[in-house]
């Protein structure tokens, strides 16, 4: 199973009347597939159970905490930002 965090986008109200506001965030285990995905107001990042194990090994992390899983979620996409190289224009005058 991989896991996700959910980061609400714009607010709502879910099916039992509570209001879910921006910036909330949530986290969880799925079957979908790793990557960012565009979700009904907000953004899922998916990552492996193996990179999150990555994670909790290298910072020494024994449980599994909500706050916990976020911060390697969140490691592993600024990590990969990191890495991906900027787009440059070159213009000739």
């Amino acid at each position: 199973m991989n896991w996700f965090l959910y980061l609400v986008t714009s607010n709502f109200v879910d099916e039992d009347g509570e209001l879910i506001r921006k910036g909330d965030a949530g986290v969880g285990q799925c079957s979908m597939s790793a990557g960012i995905i565009d979700a009904p107001y907000g953004t899922m990042y998916v990552i492996s159970e193996q990179d999150v194990k990555a994670y909790f090994k290298k910072h020494r992390l024994k449980k599994l905490k909500p706050h916990n899983v976020r911060r390697a979620i969140e490691a592993f996409y600024s990590h990969r930002e990191k890495e991906e190289p900027e787009e440059v224009e070159f213009v000739f005058d």
